[in-house]
């Protein structure tokens, strides 16, 4: 299981607009890139947008991947949680990735970060 947080300045498009972004390069930066969707969706009330993919991962004993990648603007930054598994692990990954976002806190809310 891996987990990934980026902070970083908003963007034009917003967090859709990375993860459409994201999407349509996702050949190019994740070998095998398969079973893709990006939905805009809400974090805590706020506008957001989840990428869910498949992958050959990062090597062929590790084994295919899948990804689930949630992005929002709160704060004026922009904000990306993920969380990657073997394809067997999904159900477990998406635990860990719903656990990741019902505990992470922007800064500048006065709570630490995960």
């Amino acid at each position: 299981m891996r987990i990934g947080i980026k902070v970083a300045a908003p963007v034009a498009g917003g967090p859709l607009g990375v993860m459409r972004r994201a999407d349509a390069q996702g050949t190019e930066t994740n070998p095998g890139f398969r079973e893709n969707e990006v939905v805009a969706t809400t974090h805590d009330g706020l506008p957001a947008a989840l990428w869910e993919f498949t992958w050959d991962g990062f090597n062929r004993t590790e084994g295919a991947r899948h990804t689930f990648d949630l992005c929002w603007e709160q704060d004026g930054m922009l904000y990306d949680v993920w969380v990657s598994a073997p394809v067997g692990r999904a159900a477990e990954a998406r635990g860990h990735f719903d656990a990741a976002l019902d505990s992470f806190a922007a800064a500048g809310r006065g709570a630490a970060q995960p």
